[in-house]
């Protein structure tokens, strides 16, 4: 039980905890009030409308539990901990609104084919208001609670809040142009409300999913990070970072980084330590650092560069290029490097890689290329590779 006030995580499991008490203490009074607006003046959409609340009061609870069992360490069976739980909840409460939207659309037309006299008073029509500002007030709440915790799941409970007072909305409408011109406009209310809140539902289960599955990382947390690794001294150039996320607060990344290629193996070893402690401490980011030889000290390496970058251009195909690196052996220039696609292409790898070699030959007879192609951070086959030459690599670590 330690671990559930002590520390970062801790200052923020007593927040959701903070927040969840205050929408369970304003869902408790708004549902008793509204079932017995809804029992004295048979409006069955009031006495529904209480009954959602109520059950709001499930949801919070559940929110609350997921916060306390997110904030445990990791352990044995889930090494990068249970930050997830929070991505899972804003699924079951987007499955909540969707079932919410589903059963009021059903409701609602069942009110347009057969309409029902109700009885409207003042204490119904000021239930009714306080509940719109009660609603407000709570996706107010959680939607400054989501962003002081930076959780999603609270922004699920904003949304879920918002639909529920427009529901409220739709029925006080209702009410009124009944009471007022004797129309039945419930169900038509109901019907509007009810597609709005189906949307939101969606869209709060598709980004909910979307986390579970692995989307693209949050853009701040990706540039905080970049601009971190390009802080340490002897970083050259970063790329292929790639940020997973398990959680709010709680990210593991791996990136490419350049360093100079004169450095031996313990010097690069130290300098990519560095970076990697340096992620911890600033960004609390568990970080897996891979070092690429950059030609620092070669004075023509710019304007290999720009012959690459030349070819490129000549293709005409969306591609950039990172992980440059150029060796001069006898007749040889051996460039070697990686590509990334920026927009779609027809194109087989091992067709860009012919296109790329015949467009730098073109420029220097003396070029020979090593690459690949990356599709969405998944690398394709070396072409160019020199196996010969590996393999006495590999020879000479074995002696």
């Amino acid at each position: 039980m330690t671990f559930l006030f002590s520390g970062p995580q801790g200052e923020r499991t007593k927040g959701a905890f903070l927040a969840g008490c205050v929408g369970l203490l304003v869902n408790l009074i708004l549902g008793s009030f509204k079932i017995l607006a809804g029992w004295q003046s048979g409006f069955l959409s009031v006495m529904g409308d209480g009954f959602n609340n109520i059950t709001d009061m499930g949801s919070v609870i559940l929110l609350m539990m997921t916060f306390y069992y997110s904030a445990k360490p990791s352990d044995k069976e889930h090494p990068f901990g249970h930050g997830r739980l929070e991505y899972i909840n804003s699924t079951v409460m987007a499955a909540v609104i969707l079932y919410v939207g589903i059963t009021l659309l059903v409701e609602s037309v069942q009110k347009i084919m057969h309409p029902k006299d109700t009885e409207f008073t003042l204490f119904v029509a000021v239930i009714l208001c306080v509940g719109l500002a009660a609603k407000l007030f709570l996706a107010w709440w959680y939607k400054r609670a989501g962003r002081k915790l930076n959780s999603k799941a609270f922004d699920a409970y904003s949304a879920d809040s918002l639909s529920d007072m427009l529901s409220t909305s739709g029925v006080l409408a209702a009410a009124l142009a009944e009471y007022i011109f004797g129309y039945h406009i419930d169900g038509i209310m109901g019907t509007i409300m009810s597609l709005f809140i189906l949307w939101t539902g969606y869209g709060i289960m598709k980004n909910a999913v979307n986390s579970i599955l692995g989307a693209t990382p949050d853009t701040e947390v990706y540039k905080k990070i970049r601009e971190c690794i390009l802080s340490c001294p002897g970083v050259y150039g970063v790329h292929d970072l790639i940020v997973h996320d398990y959680g709010p607060e709680n990210h593991f990344a791996t990136a490419h980084v350049e360093l100079d290629s004169d450095l031996n193996l313990v010097e690069s070893h130290e300098l990519a330590e560095n970076v990697m402690t340096t992620l911890r401490e600033k960004l609390n980011v568990q970080a897996t650092i891979h070092a690429d030889p950059k030609a620092i000290s070669n004075p023509r390496e710019a304007e290999y560069k720009r012959d690459l970058e030349s070819a490129i251009y000549r293709t005409g195909l969306p591609l950039s290029y990172h992980d440059f690196f150029v060796e001069e052996k006898k007749d040889e220039i051996h460039l070697s490097f990686e590509l990334a696609l920026k927009g779609p292409t027809k194109m087989k790898d091992e067709e860009i890689y012919q296109v790329i070699c015949a467009r730098l030959k073109e420029i220097n007879p003396a070029y020979t290329v090593e690459t690949m192609v990356d599709r969405n951070f998944i690398s394709g086959k070396v072409y160019g590779s020199d196996e010969e030459e590996v393999r006495e690599i590999a020879d000479r670590k074995k002696s």
